[in-house]
């Protein structure tokens, strides 16, 4: 310091600006972090980008379990011995679940505007294939 120079302090924070702050602190704790997409502009958890004769990608927002946040993840699929490209991207979309779920899971229909209880069990994955199909391909030529 100079001669004749006062150190000045920074100005006290007073009661209202410290709750202030500390409530901005409180809510940024609670909100988990998240890249590169919303999940409420794209339709939820899975969104197909492109679909193809042999090839379609899908983007995947979810919980990423090696960098502990949840991401959007773009997903490539091959038809390889599928009959159908779009059997092939549903296969993939019930691999991604069943990553996350081995039971029962609730899981939100935007075609059907509800929320429903399905199963990732193995022995209803028929049942879980055929109601993927209508999910994203609601085609009147699958069957009913």
């Amino acid at each position: 310091m100079f001669p004749g120079s006062v150190a000045t302090a920074p100005p006290a924070e007073d009661d209202n600006a410290r709750a202030n702050r500390l409530a901005a602190a409180n809510l940024a704790l609670r909100n988990k972090p998240a890249f590169g997409y919303d999940p409420t502009t794209s339709g939820g958890v899975f969104h197909i980008r492109r679909l193809g004769y042999d090839s379609a990608e899908f983007v995947f927002f979810g919980w990423n379990k090696e960098i502990r946040r949840n991401t959007s993840q773009l997903i490539e699929v091959r038809k390889g011995n599928n009959d159908d490209i779009r059997i092939a991207v549903v296969r993939r979309m019930i691999g991604i679940i069943r990553e996350y779920e081995q039971g029962d899971f609730l899981w939100e229909s935007r075609r059907l505007e509800r929320n429903l209880m399905l199963s990732a069990r193995q022995r209803d994955n028929a049942g879980l294939e055929e109601f993927m199909m209508r999910e994203f391909f609601d085609d009147s030529r699958l069957p009913r």
